[in-house]
């Protein structure tokens, strides 16, 4: 979703501004400047993003803000040697925004950059790696292997990876569910509320979830947490990084290769598979992953032309200089 940010107007601020991200810039620095509007690994990524562009310029000892055409094109260039196109597309992006927050015209919007990446994504169609899927198989084989666990580490993660699957959430939900998300019947059925859907939870995840809440014994607060390496529950949330290493951990138990290991996308893109064997067309699954359009359950499909082809209707055709 496109940010609403307020630009400075204040000339002698503008020009502070410019000569601090002519150099390598800090998180804060960036965090600052965006008025705080981007989640943490946004940031993380335009920040690194920068500081390599800025790092290229200053070894041409060309000027990396305003950045001239050539700069960037040979920047893209020198990076589609060792990067997918979307990495490249994303440097582009961040170039852009930056040159607009300090409101100089956006040299990637000139013609010479449109026709670099339109080239660099030609070459390097078909270099986006998909997730490995996450499959009723494998939840099984981790079912065997820690249901009858006494560790509380093997139980959180085993309702991780049921619920991740069973809902297809996102590693950001998972992160954000809270114990007030669960509504539990009479008949000891559980259904989890995300937003405006609810899904009824199997018999084994419910019988998981009461041995989990047990050993809570709170009522409020995040429905998963970080575990210390003693075992003592803390009260804060799972981070992205602690989401990796669940799912590395299940690809380990499982001795899958390295090139099948799992994410946090995995689950995603089982569960999209697993439902359209079932039955279901491109627009339940839609409805049931609660994605915005169907065009990532088409790619996790392999119906590629039907995505790129929903793509379009969120385009934006602009002009370029």
């Amino acid at each position: 979703m496109k940010k609403l940010i307020t630009i400075e107007s204040d000339q002698c601020k503008l020009k502070l501004s410019q000569e601090l991200f002519s150099d390598l810039v800090t998180y804060d620095n960036l965090n600052d400047l965006t008025h705080h509007q981007y989640a943490h690994n946004s940031l993380l990524s335009m920040v690194n993003d920068w500081n390599l562009f800025v790092s290229f310029c200053q070894k041409k000892n060309v000027s990396p803000l305003p950045a001239s055409i050539t700069a960037i094109r040979l920047f893209l260039e020198k990076e589609s040697q060792q990067r997918k196109y979307a990495t490249l597309r994303r440097y582009s992006l961040t170039i852009g925004l930056l040159h607009r927050l300090h409101r100089l015209a956006d040299p990637t919007n000139h013609r010479q950059i449109h026709f670099t990446l339109s080239a660099l994504r030609n070459m390097k169609k078909g270099d986006a790696s998909q997730a490995s899927p996450f499959t009723s198989k494998h939840l099984s084989a981790l079912n065997e292997r820690f249901n009858s666990s006494e560790s509380i580490k093997d139980l959180r993660d085993l309702i991780i990876y049921h619920l991740m699957f069973e809902c297809l959430l996102k590693r950001g939900q998972l992160r954000t569910l809270l114990i007030s998300h669960l509504d539990i019947t009479l008949n000891d059925t559980i259904r989890l509320n995300i937003g405006d859907n609810t899904y009824e939870l199997s018999e084994q995840l419910c019988q998981l979830l009461d041995q989990w809440l047990l050993v809570l014994a709170r009522h409020d607060g995040f429905l998963l947490c970080k575990i210390d390496k003693h075992g003592n529950i803390g009260s804060e949330a799972l981070n992205d990084s602690s989401i990796y290493r669940i799912f590395r951990r299940a690809s380990d138990t499982l001795n899958l290769p390295q090139h099948l290991s799992f994410s946090g996308q995995s689950t995603r893109v089982g569960a999209t598979q697993e439902l359209y064997k079932q039955g279901y067309d491109l627009r339940q699954i839609q409805e049931f992953g609660r994605w915005f359009s169907p065009v990532m359950p088409a790619q996790y499909l392999g119906k590629h032309q039907f995505s790129e082809s929903e793509q379009l209707v969120f385009k934006k055709i602009k002009n370029w200089d």
